[in-house]
């Protein structure tokens, strides 16, 4: 039986929630300068608090527990996806396609946001797509990209007697 917490593990989340929130920050901080007004389009149109009200250790808190809940997802289906053919593009697929076009909620850019939501016609909404399938895909190009190691007995000082 293997441990609930063993090293492989604990270091397969670090590097996951590492991942997501490093992904997450870069693609903020690239959609920003791309967005005309981006601080004032996602409080105004997608209904974002003002950024003055937010705690930025909540923000990191969060993205933490956001990337340790994909890390035991991942985890679950990683022998199926990590160290295959189009391993980035299956992760990114079931990401994209589980956490953005079909939640269970009217989110921008989701099936049932296309379907119950007032449709936004403005540059900065099509570019707030692209930064919701951009941070994804980096996401599963990092995580799919780490190279899977086999790991050798802590020690091999056992004999069978």
């Amino acid at each position: 039986m293997s441990k609930l917490f063993s090293n492989e593990k604990f270091r397969f989340f670090t590097k996951v929630i590492a991942a997501h929130v490093i992904t997450y920050w870069v693609v903020a901080f690239i959609a920003m300068p791309l967005t005309i007004d981006y601080i004032d389009y996602i409080v105004e149109v997608m209904g974002f608090r003002p950024l003055d009200e937010i705690n930025m250790g909540a923000v990191m808190i969060g993205q933490i527990i956001r990337g340790l809940l994909l890390g035991i997802v991942i985890w679950w289906i990683k022998d199926s996806i990590i160290g295959r053919k189009l391993a980035w593009l299956k992760l990114w697929a079931i990401l994209v396609i589980l956490g953005i076009f079909n939640t269970y909620g009217p989110a921008q850019g989701s099936i049932q946001g296309l379907i119950y939501l007032a449709p936004i016609e403005d540059i900065p909404a099509s570019l707030g797509i692209l930064e919701i399938l951009a941070q994804p895909l980096l996401f599963s190009i990092i995580v799919t990209f780490q190279r899977k190691k086999k790991h050798e007995p802590a020690s091999d000082s056992y004999i069978a007697e």
